[in-house]
């Protein structure tokens, strides 16, 4: 049997298997409601199995089941909660085969360039928080009042809402809930319902481990399942992956209850080459930073590639040469470097955004702009790695954030005016220059409109590297220690009078 045909055996056996399943109190269970969602294997167009569109009944016993779980898991010692999530990244190793297989399944994403680096991103995420468990603690403070003992506490929050989206959802899945249960919380998860499955089949190996109702799964609609769970009275803290207008929306549930939100949303990020940069890494640099062998669906996608004009032309012709290289096909063929677009609706979008490209009578298309169907590609839903010129900075495939594979290359003359022109966004999520000169760096630091700034770089975020986004493009940071601390616990001021000394024994 080829690799092929293994890995698709295995990965579809576990779809099936986890079809029409939610997860309450540690077991997969059928839910009360009859209606179900396709689930889509991107690559083919063929149906894989459902997600059950759960509303008010599921959420109600999800939270339930978190809420009393709760009130033990928090009076677990931080170290052994750490023990114990130490012992499910274990379990997720052991099982990382299957799980990298569904995850090219669920998404399309390839499995050699995406599917298998986030499985590891994942583990490792997971054992970066389990071993800073210990260091989940208050703060002493020197006495300000006489005989009085001053410090303050880290405590849980309570029952955690995360919402995961369908372009990176192991990686992200972990980044909510392990911070979240080392802290002490236990989570209701949402899945995305276009790739529901690589997230509940981690939470489902993760959860042996664990507590019963430490870690729930449910899937729906934002509607029928997504408002009943924001707007839980029990639901006291909200992580959040996705749009920019769902996490507005969010904000707006949580805000009557008071209930603290982290929202990491997107962007329209630009990618800058000035005329010094050393382009042997640079070139490469548009192409990872793009995002490409990801589809371009990812919020930190160089989608904006600005390049001096002394350059201009070397530039791209050196990243067309990269992208003719680029193999496009079924995301569980090992021989891929590009998968295929999740959905329908999202290659909608692209061609959406590609015919107002091509209205303009200056865009050029310097490779890819065709979608591709039949034959290999099957009824799958590929489209091109694709780069374009000439489309003007404010039309809106320059503006907004398409989350497809179409970046646009835009030329400059100046420092300041390229700065200016990065800007120019209601976004500001991340943000790349490539150059030699360390002043010109320093200065690209300190006055770009972003919360994630590489320099000759453009890695993806990772363990260890706190990631989130100024201006619309969300609240908080994640990834790291401080997103524990600061997301998923609350604090307490603790003033003790010590009284008198003079007491008789």
């Amino acid at each position: 049997m080829s690799d092929f045909l293994s890995n698709f055996e295995k990965a579809n056996k576990n779809a099936k298997r986890l079809s029409n399943k939610i997860l309450i109190d540690g077991k997969l269970i059928s839910p009360s409601t009859n209606n179900k969602i396709d689930v889509i294997n991107p690559s083919t167009g063929e149906n894989i199995g459902e997600a059950p569109q759960c509303n008010k009944v599921e959420v109600d016993l999800a939270v339930k089941s978190s809420l009393n779980a709760f009130k033990e898991w928090k009076k677990v010692p931080a170290r052994e909660r750490g023990r114990l999530v130490e012992l499910g990244a274990r379990k997720l190793e052991q099982r990382r085969d299957e799980i990298e297989t569904l995850l090219a399944l669920d998404t399309g994403n390839a499995l050699r360039t995406q599917a298998k680096p986030e499985t590891s991103a994942s583990i490792e995420l997971t054992r970066m928080f389990a071993g800073l468990s210990g260091e989940i603690k208050g703060e002493n403070y020197p006495p300000n009042i006489a005989n009085t003992l001053h410090y303050t506490t880290r405590d849980p929050i309570g029952v955690v809402c995360a919402i995961v989206p369908w372009n990176a959802p192991l990686f992200l899945t972990v980044a909510k809930i392990a911070p979240a249960i080392v802290a002490g919380n236990t989570v209701v998860l949402k899945t995305a319902e276009q790739a529901p499955f690589c997230a509940l089949l981690l939470v489902e190996i993760f959860q042996q481990e664990l507590p019963p109702g430490v870690l729930n799964v449910i899937s729906g609609y934002g509607e029928e399942c997504g408002e009943p769970l924001l707007s839980h009275p029990d639901v006291r803290k909200i992580t959040f992956t996705g749009s920019f207008n769902v996490g507005k929306i969010i904000a707006q549930k949580a805000a009557p209850k008071l209930c603290p939100v982290t929202l990491e949303l997107g962007g329209k990020n630009p990618n800058i080459i000035m005329s010094d940069a050393d382009l042997d890494i640079a070139i490469p640099g548009v192409i990872d930073g793009m995002r490409y062998t990801r589809q371009g669906q990812a919020c930190t996608a160089g989608s904006r590639v600005y390049i001096q004009e002394k350059i201009y032309e070397k530039v791209l012709d050196g990243v067309v040469d990269r992208l003719k290289n680029l193999k496009m096909g079924n995301a569980l063929d090992e021989n891929s470097d590009v998968g295929a677009i999740i959905s329908e609706d999202q290659m909608k979008r692209t061609l959406h955004y590609m015919n107002i490209a091509k209205e303009n009578s200056s865009t050029k298309v310097l490779h890819g702009g065709n979608q591709k169907k039949g034959g290999e590609y099957q009824e799958g839903f590929f489209y091109e790695p694709t780069l374009l010129s000439g489309v003007p900075v404010k039309s809106p495939v320059c503006q907004e954030e398409i989350f497809g594979p179409v970046a646009c290359a835009i030329p400059f003359k100046s420092f300041d005016e390229v700065i200016e022109s990065a800007n120019d966004t209601p976004f500001g999520l991340s943000a790349v220059l490539w150059t030699q000169n360390l002043s010109r760096a320093l200065q690209f630091v300190e006055e770009i409109d972003a919360g994630f700034v590489q320099v000759n770089q453009c890695v993806a975020p990772r363990a260890n590297v706190s990631y989130g986004g100024l201006k619309m493009s969300g609240l908080g940071k994640e990834y790291a220690f401080d997103s524990m601390i600061n997301h998923f616990t609350q604090s307490k001021t603790v003033l003790i009078n010590r009284g008198s000394s003079n007491i008789d024994e």
